[in-house]
């Protein structure tokens, strides 16, 4: 079987693995073990050692001997980042906003006009569209992520929340298509689907072949998975939960989202079992 190889950083991999095997029962991840599913995935030792160091700089691993084994763990600071990850990561469907918009507005002092970068990233990172200068909008049902996002940024001191509805619904196709540039945000679902398309149909040919072993099929599972959950885990954040029926492009939201549950559910226990074999390994290294 042909596995995918999307082009992904180090860091956004090891992130991933951290994010769904580096929580009870593991929390701490052996370097030894964490360089053997790297390279099952196609990263060197050497790029994987200097991702971790980066990214201990940056505050979001922690080091840390566990039964005298050189290990890592995410640092207790990005525990509200994870959880808050995984509402929107595995929830199969996105909250219903009934119709309703949320608007957000800021006004940042001169002074801080630094600030201001800070809060269109992030309004923009969490999938609000801009209707025009210092306004967004998103589905009502991002509103309460924004204002947590925001304030725990310290940014929601210059930040306004709105909920309502668009009196002009006939037009509200239209806007949406101003709002938001349709073409690129499919364009990161085309990409996944160019990957992960087939995968489903191709795995149950795959794992039902009897002259494979279970490790192997488990091994094949986890170097499918983590790089597709890897790709998944920023659309989610990127791409607004769009009502269909108001998208005037074809819009593969739904469709991204129902391929990637149905690979995640065929997949990631096997990757599990994976990942539980070469962690055993590692920590009697």
């Amino acid at each position: 079987m042909l596995i995918p190889q999307p082009n992904l950083r180090h860091q956004d991999v090891i992130l991933t693995l951290f994010g769904m095997y580096g929580r009870p029962p593991h929390v701490a991840i052996p370097v030894a073990s964490l360089v053997t599913l790297m390279g099952d995935l196609g990263f060197d030792s050497p790029g994987v050692r200097s991702a971790i160091s980066r990214l201990k700089r940056k505050g979001i691993l922690a080091s840390f001997r566990d039964g005298g084994v050189a290990s890592y763990v995410l640092d207790p600071s990005m525990s509200e980042t994870i959880s808050d990850g995984d509402e929107r990561i595995f929830s199969e469907k996105r909250p219903d906003s009934g119709g309703y918009w949320a608007l957000v507005t800021f006004s940042v002092p001169e002074s801080q006009r630094s600030l201001r970068h800070q809060i269109r990233a992030t309004l923009t990172g969490l999938g609000f569209g801009n209707v025009g200068q210092g306004l967004w909008i998103a589905p009502a049902a991002n509103l309460h992520e924004a204002q947590i996002v925001l304030d725990r940024k310290g940014l929601g001191r210059y930040v306004e929340y709105f909920s309502g509805q668009y009196m002009g619904e006939e037009k509200i196709a239209e806007k949406v298509g101003q709002w938001w540039d349709l073409d690129e945000l499919n364009s990161y679902f085309d990409e996944f689907l160019s990957f992960y398309e087939t995968i489903a149909e191709q795995w149950r040919t795959r794992s039902v072949t009897k002259s494979l072993e279970a490790a192997q099929i488990a091994q094949e599972a986890f170097r499918i998975y983590v790089p597709m959950l890897t790709m998944w885990r920023r659309l989610p954040y990127l791409v607004p939960p769009l009502p269909v029926d108001v998208v005037l492009t074809e819009w593969n939201g739904p469709r991204v989202r129902a391929i990637f549950h149905e690979v995640h559910h065929m997949l990631s226990a096997q990757a599990g079992e994976y990942v539980d074999n070469v962690f055993a390994g590692g920590r009697r290294e």
